[in-house]
């Protein structure tokens, strides 16, 4: 039989660890958001050349890559803030179940498509391939201009 501080220390630790793997997703979608600006500035760099055939569209390949990871890493994080809430939210008396295991998390995941709309998502990346797209068609509008 488990004391009550017993079930404490379990709920402690198991919320540190699900604390531990929200801060590693939170991590992973900001590495997600650094990678796709130095992919999409690389890309950028290398349609300017000169006598470089580069259509703006190819933009949008990675662009939508990187939308879908970074929307990926935020369905994880919010699912597993999901079950942390669950767990904090119950009375010390209650005995929390201490698995994660994927049935809990698809219980509590959202759809991804609904969570690739989201602001944070579309915000970011819609804007970064939009500056992209934009700077370079005035690139090569000026270049036009220039070289006539």
């Amino acid at each position: 039989m488990q004391t009550v501080s017993d079930q404490i220390a379990l709920r402690l630790g198991y919320l540190n660890v699900l604390q531990g793997v929200i801060t590693r997703l939170a991590n992973g979608a900001l590495a997600i958001k650094g990678g796709s600006i130095a992919v999409m500035t690389a890309v950028l760099a290398c349609s300017l050349g000169e006598n470089v055939q580069f259509h703006w569209a190819l933009f949008l390949a990675p662009g939508a890559l990187f939308m879908g990871f970074h929307a990926y890493f935020l369905q994880q994080e919010r699912a597993f803030i999901a079950l942390y809430n669950h767990a904090a939210d119950r009375p010390l008396a209650e005995v929390v179940g201490l698995r994660i295991d994927a049935a809990r998390l698809r219980a509590v995941r959202e759809p991804f498509f609904q969570v690739l709309r989201r602001p944070a998502v579309v915000g970011f990346h819609v804007v970064l391939v939009t500056c992209c797209v934009a700077i370079f068609l005035l690139a090569k509008g000026a270049n036009r201009c220039c070289l006539t």
